[in-house]
């Protein structure tokens, strides 16, 4: 089995065809040795009951000019001329008649083989030693075959039995000629299968192999790259659109992972700058233990935003990674958005924008999480509303999901934005500014609790009303 593991495609393919090849050309030269066999021993019982009759004749004949003992030797003379015209027939002729006379072409065992063969129906088995004949080759094998008959008609008291022997060497020697002949093609047509078959093979496998050849072209430096897609149809193809899928997810990846990184130290660039910075001009010159404490405190709040940074940072890998919410419990979505406000009532004051909230339902969740959640949709929605237009939180049900919507009145989402505003640390140029100091990884928190919890997150712009949000599977749904 691990020889075959080993072996190359077209090679496996190569040896099945070879093997099915002697399997079926085995059981047809098989079944070609039984049905000649059968019919060589059908023409050899014709042949011989024919020559069985030609010697019943040939007594019947002889007895019209006397008996067969007064003829014996005429009848004899005959005998052995039809043995050497055919000297793998044997015949034999008994007779005994009611003067007393008798002869014989054979002994008194002979005589009673015949008197048996005569009654039996069908070919007899007669040793050759009994027989008192040598056989004609090694294939004749132990015995003769031999039939037997009584000749009727004759007067009260008169018997005579004919048998004729069939010596089967011929039989058996062209029986075993056919074997080999049938041994040698079968051989040589699963060779020629399977040569046949790995050439068709390979050319069959020729269209992988530049697959192959193409594939081994791709690499960091070609990422857009991707394998032509063979013509319809083709067992070939879907294996190709998939594969070039495939690509595609990885370059998004790895365009990700690289606007990631470049976004990830541009937004540890500019705090770490500035630490090191204060740091340098505080120790350059002897400060008071006020100004050394005034630089510590601002130092601490670069540190804590990098902390800040860092802790969403580690909280989206694990998303990532498939972390599943834990502390799972039934939770009213609305006493939930109620509590989360509470957090932003002065905010909301400051800003003079009132807050709504409208529906109800109940989720399976991390109170948690999907606090940290909306506090995350309030805040976008608080940054890029129109001043002094409400927001409001909309809870309602829908295709057996809880919709979570914050609904806000302000400049229209592009496609662009809307595509990828819940990407890590995405800005959109325009009104969307960083003048907030946010790093672009709000929404993304979102899409990471709302994965946790088996649910999608969405973003609709029509009018000038912006709605965004994530669905919740409901608490049946997650039982």
């Amino acid at each position: 089995m691990k020889f075959v593991q080993r072996l190359s495609i077209a090679a496996q393919l190569a040896w099945l065809f070879a093997l099915f090849a002697l399997l079926v050309f085995g059981i047809c030269g098989a079944a070609l040795l039984f049905f000649l066999d059968r019919s060589l021993q059908h023409e050899r019982q014709h042949a011989q009951r024919t020559k069985l009759e030609v010697v019943m004749q040939m007594v019947v004949r002889t007895r019209a000019g006397g008996r067969v003992s007064d003829q014996w030797h005429s009848l004899e003379e005959h005998l052995n001329t039809l043995h050497h015209s055919d000297r793998s027939t044997y015949y034999w002729v008994f007779c005994q008649e009611a003067q007393g006379k008798s002869c014989s072409a054979g002994n008194e065992t002979m005589r009673a083989v015949a008197q048996t063969a005569s009654q039996a129906r069908g070919w007899q088995q007669l040793h050759f030693d009994v027989a008192g004949v040598s056989p004609m080759a090694a294939e004749s094998g132990d015995y003769l075959q031999v039939l037997g008959h009584a000749v009727k008609g004759l007067p009260p008291g008169d018997q005579v039995w004919v048998m004729v022997g069939s010596d089967g060497a011929r039989a058996r020697a062209t029986l075993s000629h056919f074997a080999w002949l049938v041994t040698v093609v079968v051989v040589c047509g699963g060779l020629a299968t399977a040569l046949l078959g790995g050439v068709l093979t390979r050319w069959a496998l020729r269209p992988l192999r530049e697959l192959s050849d193409a594939a081994r072209t791709l690499g960091p430096d070609h990422l857009a790259q991707r394998l032509d897609l063979p013509p319809k149809p083709t067992e070939l193809y879907p294996l190709v659109l998939s594969f070039n899928e495939a690509l595609g997810r990885m370059e998004a990846a790895f365009r990700q992972l690289e606007t990631f990184n470049a976004n990830v130290a541009h937004e540890l660039r500019s705090p770490l700058a500035t630490l090191i910075g204060a740091t340098q001009v505080a120790l350059l010159h002897p400060r008071s233990a006020e100004a050394l404490q005034e630089v510590l405190t601002d130092n601490l709040e670069d540190l804590e935003r990098l902390a800040a940074v860092v802790r969403d940072m580690l909280f989206l890998a694990r998303a990532d990674h498939g972390e599943r919410a834990d502390a799972i419990e039934p939770l009213d979505v609305r006493v939930l958005a109620e509590e989360t406000a509470e957090f932003f009532e002065s905010l909301l004051a400051e800003s003079g924008t009132q807050l709504d909230i409208r529906g109800q339902a109940t989720v399976q969740g991390n109170t948690g999480l999907l606090k940290r959640a909306l506090s995350n949709l309030l805040m976008n929605a608080m940054q890029y509303a129109q001043s002094g237009t409400p927001i409001q939180i909309e809870v309602a049900t829908e295709h057996g999901q809880c919709a979570l919507t914050v609904v806000n009145l302000g400049p229209p989402i592009d496609d662009v934005t809307r595509a990828r505003m819940f990407d890590r640390f995405y800005r959109a140029d325009g009104v969307r500014t960083r003048g907030s100091g946010h790093v672009g990884l709000g929404l993304a928190i979102v899409r990471a609790v709302a994965q946790m919890h088996g649910g999608t997150v969405f973003a609709n712009s029509e009018l000038g009303v912006n709605r965004v949000g994530m669905r919740l599977p409901l608490t049946q749904r997650l039982a």
